[in-house]
């Protein structure tokens, strides 16, 4: 096994699982006590950074004050929203409303105004957490006569008509000096709604995913037992942290004991990983199909791509006499990556299985996991000793699965059932119904199971695009391989008409940046593009072959959770190609 990961850390029987949050906080709280849990970074009024290290003990304490204080104010059992760049505090109300409080709201801070009143309405919030930069917005909100928000709590700042977190964190203390275990003695259940998440659809309106406390601890307990974390990791928090993805990595991170910070923004990721010393982070494809072609970039620059290719030979050799040279000779590589990092987990969409293998052999155990808000939201991953580039890994551990329907490929719909499986839709009977079936979640996705177990996602079943010969075309299988050129950012593959016929066309996005550091035009660049999908389609059967494209530099038109939104991007590109007189 590459990254020197031959032992079997048999992690299953270092781990249990959580009946519920505040049984986790309180665990952790009593084994790992004055370790530092977050790191928050502050800078005084001179501008000169400092940090303030909040322990796991001093956590659970917070989570007890502010629960408390709530709780005497009347919002026990309360729908909780949270809205606001990644911070503790925000981690901090989104814990305690899951610790027995109420239901957590977490919302995309991305959203505007109109459809950010729409959740909170649709939601019953009476409570919401913002930071200042969210301030006049909520404020705006919870001003409107039909709303139900009664009270506004201030993450960084004192709002005007509400609270600051910081108050009531002091009124919680006071009233658990005097007795009041109201909110740390609750009963909590662990099969009711605790979490309401909304969805980033890309075809339709969002949805209100109901979530347990069974859901989110089964695949606590399930990550746990598949993926290596050791003590002294420190754990770099980059992604939005309302999706049950940036928090589900949150959790894992926090049962480990493990040192979390925060990122400064993306631009900041490189710097801010020298800085901490980070070892892992849990990232999305965009981040690291970027790192990776650096890296490439600068070996190549260099001269060195064979010399990087026969070291990586004699890594492989090496690992087969259980000897790990990978740190040692790629040491200047993982040095542009701070020195320290060991471990990405990648999700949300699929990495293309070059750059996981690259990574790989350079040392970064890289993994790639897959699931869905509505599983809380892992079904499968690879895992440090069971890696397979290209699939996504082994069913998680209590995890049933089938290919319903399964072409002479099999190729059908991923149907899965667990303890994580949603409770259904809020307040839509109608779409719960329709996808889950006798417990059986239907994920939408096609896959297969190759003869190891190894899961492999084809596509969205919504995206798959029928020729007229009846062949079907994964349009992702596509993007990806066109993902990977040098200069191509994103891309998405469409059909047009031709002769009664259905052909395939790709919009291709290109690196403005990479136009500069290479100092050539766009029309050298387009002459590069045409040789190398020359060679992408040299690898395709006939029916898969890209006849026409779109290279552009205007981005796709994206979820908050940075997916394509597939219809929209389609009349985005018609009017692209009608202003430059191309007939699709």
């Amino acid at each position: 096994m590459k990254n020197g990961y031959r032992k079997n850390y048999h992690l299953e029987r270092k781990f249990h699982e959580y009946t519920d949050l505040r049984d986790m906080l309180r665990d952790c709280a009593a084994k790992y006590g004055d370790k530092t849990a977050f790191v928050t970074k502050v800078r005084d009024e001179e501008k000169k950074i400092g940090y303030v290290n909040t322990s796991y003990r001093a956590m659970l304490d917070d989570v007890n004050c502010l629960g408390t204080a709530l709780w005497n104010r009347g919002f026990g059992g309360a729908r909780i929203a949270m809205i606001g760049e990644g911070s503790y505090r925000w981690i901090l109300s989104y814990f305690t409303a899951g610790c027995g409080l109420g239901v957590a709201v977490p919302l995309d801070k991305a959203l505007p105004e109109d459809e950010l009143d729409s959740l909170i309405k649709r939601s019953g919030a009476t409570l919401i957490f913002c930071d200042r930069k969210f301030c006049k917005m909520v404020s705006s909100i919870a001003a409107r006569e039909d709303r139900d928000l009664k009270l506004v709590v201030g993450l960084d700042f004192v709002p005007e008509d509400g609270v600051s977190i910081l108050d009531l964190l002091d009124e919680g203390r006071k009233l658990l000096e005097e007795g009041d275990d109201r909110f740390t003695s609750v009963e909590i259940d662990r099969d009711a709604m605790s979490y309401l998440l909304f969805t980033s659809g890309t075809t339709q309106k969002s949805k209100a995913v109901m979530l347990s406390q069974r859901n989110l601890m089964s695949v606590n307990y399930y990550m746990n037992c598949e993926e290596l974390f050791f003590p002294d990791d420190v754990c770099m928090l980059i992604l939005p942290l309302h999706h049950i993805y940036g928090m589900g990595g949150t959790l894992v991170f926090v049962s480990q004991g493990l040192k979390c910070v925060f990122c400064d923004g993306l631009k900041y990721i490189v710097a801010n990983m020298k800085e901490y010393g980070v070892t892992c982070m849990m990232t999305v494809p965009l981040l690291l199909e970027n790192v990776y072609k650096k890296i490439m970039k600068g070996i190549e620059k260099q001269g060195k791509l064979e010399t990087v290719k026969k070291a990586v030979s004699v890594c492989d050799k090496a690992d087969k006499l259980g000897i790990n040279l990978r740190p040692k000779l790629f040491k200047a590589i993982h040095e542009q990556l701070g020195g320290k990092l060991r471990f990405f987990i990648n999700g949300a969409a699929a990495l293309d299985p070059v750059v996981s293998k690259g990574l790989n052999d350079l040392g970064i155990l890289t993994v790639q996991g897959y699931g869905l808000t509505e599983v809380s939201p892992t079904i499968a991953s690879e895992t440090y000793r069971y890696l397979r580039p290209g699939s996504v890994g082994r069913l998680l551990p209590h995890m049933e699965a089938r290919i319903e329907d399964p072409d002479e490929q099999g190729i059908g719909e991923l149907v899965v059932k667990g303890d994580n499986v949603m409770l259904g839709y809020y307040d839509d009977p109608e779409a719960t119904a329709e996808i889950l079936k006798d417990g059986w979640f239907h994920t939408g996705d096609l896959a297969r199971f190759d003869e190891d177990g190894y899961l492999w996602i084809t596509g969205r079943k919504k995206n798959v695009i029928v020729m007229k010969n009846g062949k079907n075309v994964f349009p992702e299988e596509i993007e990806n391989l066109v993902n990977l050129l040098p200069y191509i950012d994103e891309s998405m593959v469409f059909t047009g008409e031709k002769q009664n016929d259905l052909v395939l066309w790709v919009k291709a996005v290109y690196s403005k940046e990479y136009l500069r550091e290479e100092g050539i035009t766009a029309e050298e660049l387009e002459k590069r593009f045409e040789d190398d999908l020359e060679k992408i389609n040299a690898e395709m059967p006939a029916y898969k072959m890209i006849k026409h494209y779109l290279l552009s530099d205007r981005p796709t038109v994206k979820t908050t959770t940075r997916k394509t939104k597939r219809a929209a991007e389609m009349e985005e590109i018609r009017k692209e190609l009608a202003e430059r007189g191309i007939e699709l």
